[in-house]
């Protein structure tokens, strides 16, 4: 008999609202009829966290959230789908990280975005007992913390035996690459998007 992994996803929790179809804001106090309104835990690490688990793995959640009814939705709505929420930690002095996305008719969509609580969250929080116990670490928006921050998280998990993977919502500017380049050595498996692969590495095409 086969065990599912335990995975801990570590980093940036953000509770979305997606609106759905959006084809333009309307102009001062007007009003638009949507087709769908619905919140979602998301980010790089909630969001993966949530994906996870629904794929059957042991997941454990780590990171910053707000004390306020954002946090307590999003908390919601890890635990209900099986995630273990005992390591996010809930700041009062910082709101729950959020995100509003008007989607357009052909899938893309601006974002209105708080960063919040999940600038308050570094190494000094990682429950390091859980990662080294884990089979997987996935660390998600290392540019909160800083790729020093992270480099500390990452190298525990891999010096007992725990594989990484890094995922980055930063922008694919130099100066992004920099700051969080110091994690790059103890990551197994990195997962960018074609700008940051083009701009951190300053190749011409993909």
């Amino acid at each position: 008999m086969t065990t599912s992994p335990t995975v801990v996803t570590l980093g940036a929790h953000v509770l979305d609202t997606l609106v759905r179809h959006v084809e333009s804001i309307p102009e001062g106090q007007a009003g638009q009829l949507v087709d769908e309104i619905r919140v979602t835990a998301a980010g790089p690490a909630g969001g993966t966290a949530l994906v996870l688990s629904k794929l059957g793995a042991t997941v454990v959640s780590a990171g910053a959230i707000g004390t306020d009814a954002v946090g307590d939705q999003l908390l919601s709505l890890l635990r209900r789908d099986g995630v273990d929420t005992d390591h996010l930690v809930r700041r009062e002095d910082h709101q729950t990280s959020a995100s509003v996305l008007p989607i357009r008719p052909d899938g893309s969509r601006p974002a209105f975005h708080v960063i919040g609580a999940n600038g308050a969250y570094g190494a000094d929080d990682a429950p390091l007992d859980v990662i080294a116990a884990a089979d997987h670490l996935h660390l998600g928006g290392p540019e909160f913390m800083g790729g020093d921050a992270a480099a500390k998280i990452l190298a525990h998990a891999r010096d007992n035996g725990v594989t990484t993977s890094l995922d980055s919502l930063a922008p694919g500017d130099p100066g992004m690459f920099e700051w969080i380049a110091p994690a790059f050595p103890y990551v197994d498996h990195l997962l960018v998007n074609d700008e940051q692969a083009l701009g951190w590495t300053g190749a011409a095409d993909l």
